[in-house]
């Protein structure tokens, strides 16, 4: 694939400020641990493509609902709420519409032909009862930098979606792209793809990724390998939890190191319990381990 064509083809991921409110992913699925000799995949959602729109947040978000509830989304209806100015938008808005308003199906609110930004910046016909069918239980952050963090999400939570940062020339074997190097000729540009297997290429850790570039296989799926990850163009990473999986827990063993105080925390769909519960003394401790019902095997956070 030529550079020209890679030039033509719509993205639009932004990298986003930190947020510390985010509720972390490992919170929930726990420390990454993944057996890289055995290949895995989850479904691969049906060929999307975005067309000339910024609207590659939207509609890597949309595979991963298609992932969990395999209905037909509307990216038009989530794109016209998250994009920016300049087009494009931030990953972690896709997650959070669809957990506070819900996502529209293309029954309800179709999609244009061609995907142009203008017209994905429509909200003709779209109304907040249509969204409500799309509504799921919570958003999760990743750790878009570590490819072990994306990779247990695959498998955990069904997928998982992060940003990417590219340059034509990075991008000319689009099927195994490398990070931006010096000397790249032209700009960086971002892109949102939506992380759907893993495996190795002659040991090498490898992510597995759909983006959404058309009905040709040849540029809609991508191999983003360990390279990519460390070089620092990989960012952000999201995931999913949908509503059936209510209500979602995880009980923790927390230790204040500069303190040596010890307490438990609960995370629950709605994120954080109303605190982190301190004890005063070991029986305080064993009394809210039995009243929480966290277990002898709970992990352990520590802080500071």
């Amino acid at each position: 694939m030529s550079d020209n064509i890679i030039e033509h083809l719509g993205k639009g991921a932004v990298r986003q400020p930190e947020d510390p409110r985010d509720l972390q992913a490992a919170f929930v699925l726990g420390a990454p641990v993944v057996d890289w000799s055995k290949e895995f995949r989850q479904p691969e959602p049906p060929n999307e493509d975005q067309g000339s729109s910024g609207s590659c947040v939207a509609q890597a978000w949309s595979y991963f609902h298609f992932q969990v509830h395999p209905l037909n989304w509307s990216r038009r209806d989530l794109y016209s709420r998250i994009f920016l100015p300049q087009s494009g938008a931030y990953l972690r808005d896709g997650g959070k519409q669809i957990k506070a308003n819900g996502q529209a199906t293309r029954d309800q609110a179709p999609d244009p032909s061609p995907e142009t930004e203008a017209h994905m910046r429509s909200k003709d016909g779209i109304t907040a009862d249509m969204e409500r069918i799309g509504l799921e239980a919570d958003y999760l952050a990743v750790n878009g930098k570590s490819i072990d963090a994306v990779a247990t999400a695959i498998v955990g939570a069904k997928g998982c979606v992060i940003g990417v940062e590219g340059t034509n020339a990075g991008w000319r074997d689009i099927a195994n792209p490398r990070p931006p190097q010096d000397g790249d000729p032209g700009v960086i540009w971002g892109h949102a793809l939506y992380c759907f297997g893993y495996h190795t290429h002659d040991g090498v850790k490898c992510v597995i990724a759909k983006s959404s570039w058309g009905d040709d296989g040849g540029t809609t799926v991508h191999h983003i390998k360990q390279n990519y990850f460390d070089s620092g163009f990989t960012f952000d990473g999201w995931t999913l939890i949908p509503k059936e999986q209510q209500p979602l827990y995880a009980r923790y063993i927390v230790f204040h190191k500069p303190t040596g105080r010890q307490g438990i925390l609960v995370v629950g769909e709605t994120g954080f319990a109303d605190a982190i519960l301190w004890a005063k003394s070991e029986a305080m401790l064993a009394d809210l381990k039995t009243q929480y019902e966290i277990p002898a095997n709970a992990p352990t956070i520590t802080l500071g």
